[in-house]
């Protein structure tokens, strides 16, 4: 018994190793090894052959070797009842699958416990190679079906193996046999329906392109749906299924007039005629242009996100910084004295002011009054002769209080920053990167602001004389950052409307035409 175990250990490592040379080593000590695999102790035990071991890890030799002692060997099942024609598919070993076909082709229609033939294993793995080893060797195995009716295109489509269905079509299309491409399982699902079903974009479009498919893309399974019902119906109402539902719409599949299963008789009751002042239609059209234009020329992305988080905590710090700074060394400074209003426009006097004001503490900011200083030397010398006030001062406000309020947003919205940045949110969570984008535009305006109103305090007669070009350069920023603001208002507007509103109410509303847009104009840009 030791030395049938210890014969047993010995084999398995040769196996293991793909040693050629120790396989030939043990069959001259007995040349009955392999007609007693069953029998040695350990890892031959499940009935897994010597060649299953070869063929799974792909040791080609070792394989070459044991078919030219046994050939038995190719048509054995472990416990699993899978040859080793059926690992070899699995794994993908090439050159194995055509040494084992070389020498039993039958292989190819064995069934496992599951009921699937190496072709299904190799369509399920994606092995583009060995599908076409295993049809030329085979072609009927093409048409074999599982206990559910499913083929091996539904394989392919269920574990969203795209390149290994484009195999099998090109191989339908060159026999003449692309009737299967319209086959259904035993629910009547076609392929079509399994990739509507899984979300698959990439292959409803391959398919799509096919011509008997798309002849059949309408055709209604035993429960009377069709491919379009299963993305209609989705319960998780995703982006992708959004992009998907106007995919499909595009491509020519439209649901019954009545919207069952069963259409009911056509009626007037049921289908009114048009009334020739119906505005829907019109606005649909109006619709659909304003979201062709938007979706060519202002699509979102938000990927930069990911790429900047860092770039914008260190932004976010410093103007966090400035804008405390600028609380600590307001424009003019601060009062090294108290002083008395009245000692200080005392020689304003004999020109007509009032000279009723307050002290002013040392300490507080020198332009910190209800009526500034600048104000009053604009009020008293005049322009003209008569008096003026500048733009971005008021006869009975403080334009340091303005200053103050435009840094104290900034502080805040950079702080904001800072921490939505710092939290860790995912970067696709639309309702944080809309609240993040407009922090950071706010923030941005009230620091431009904050900058004008510093120079128009500090430096008041040099703002005077350079008012105009001034004027426009600021009126043109209020208008270049309304426009990125509005931009991005209508980008969250359109998030909220593809995310909940309902798009039957909608196409019902205004007609198919505004769906299906996006696919064609969000992917890229023409």
């Amino acid at each position: 018994m030791n030395e049938v175990g210890d014969t047993g250990r010995r084999l398995e490592d040769a196996c293991l190793s793909g040693s050629v040379a120790a396989l030939e080593a043990l069959i001259g000590e007995d040349k009955l090894i392999l007609n007693r695999v069953s029998s040695l102790t350990g890892f031959f035990i499940t009935g897994t052959t010597p060649l299953h071991v070869a063929a799974s890890l792909g040791h080609l030799d070792l394989t070459k070797a044991l078919l030219a002692r046994k050939q038995k060997l190719a048509t054995e099942l472990d416990s699993a009842r899978c040859s080793p024609l059926h690992l070899a598919c699995t794994e993908g070993h090439f050159e194995i699958v055509e040494e084992l076909l070389r020498v039993n082709n039958n292989a190819c229609l064995g069934r496992d416990e599951d009921g699937r033939i190496p072709l299904h294993l190799a369509a399920i793995k994606g092995r583009v190679e060995v599908i076409s080893a295993l049809l030329r060797a085979k072609p009927e195995s093409i048409h074999e079906k599982l206990d559910r009716g499913e083929n091996v295109l539904h394989l392919c489509v269920k574990y969203n193996m795209l390149e290994a269905l484009k195999t099998l079509v090109k191989y339908l299309q060159k026999n003449d046999k692309e009737s299967l491409l319209s086959s259904g399982d035993n629910d009547g699902n076609t392929i079509l329906h399994l990739a509507a079903a899984l979300k698959q974009m990439d292959t409803m479009k391959y398919l799509l392109g096919i011509m008997i498919v798309k002849d059949d893309a309408n055709v209604k399974n035993q429960n009377g749906s069709t491919a379009l019902d299963f993305v209609e119906h989705c319960p998780n109402r995703d982006l992708k299924t959004m992009e998907i539902l106007e995919f499909l719409f595009q491509a020519g599949l439209r649901r019954p007039a009545s919207g069952g299963s069963n259409p009911k008789p056509k009626s007037l009751l049921d289908n009114p005629p048009p009334s020739p002042f119906d505005w829907r239609p019109k606005a649909g059209q109006v619709l659909q242009s304003i979201y062709l234009f938007w979706i060519k020329y202002f699509k979102a992305n938000h990927t930069w996100l990911r790429e900047v988080r860092g770039h914008l905590i260190t932004a976010a710090t410093l103007t966090a910084t400035m804008a405390y700074q600028a609380i600590l060394s307001p424009p003019g400074g601060f009062r090294q004295e108290s002083s008395n209003w009245n000692q200080t426009m005392s020689l304003h006097a004999g020109l007509g002011e009032k000279s009723g004001g307050t002290g002013q503490d040392a300490g507080t900011a020198v332009l910190d009054s209800t009526t500034s200083y600048l104000t009053v030397y604009y009020n008293i010398s005049g322009i003209n002769g008569s008096t003026y006030y500048p733009w971005y001062l008021s006869s009975n406000r403080n334009p340091l209080a303005h200053y103050m309020l435009v840094n104290t947003l900034v502080l805040l919205g950079s702080l904001c920053t800072i921490m939505l940045a710092l939290s860790g949110f995912p970067a696709n969570n639309k309702f944080l990167m809309w609240q993040l984008i407009f922090t950071v535009y706010i923030t941005i305006f009230c620091m431009s602001s904050g900058y004008f109103l510093a120079m128009a305090l500090v430096f008041p007669t040099g703002f005077e004389k350079y008012a105009l070009p001034l004027g426009i350069l600021w009126y043109g920023w209020i208008g270049l950052c309304g426009f990125v603001l509005v931009l991005h208002a209508c980008h969250f507007l359109v998030w909220l409307w593809n995310k909940f509103v309902n798009i039957k109410w909608l196409r019902n509303k205004f007609g198919d035409h505004l769906v299906g847009l996006r696919n064609k104009f969000g992917s890229r840009p023409r």
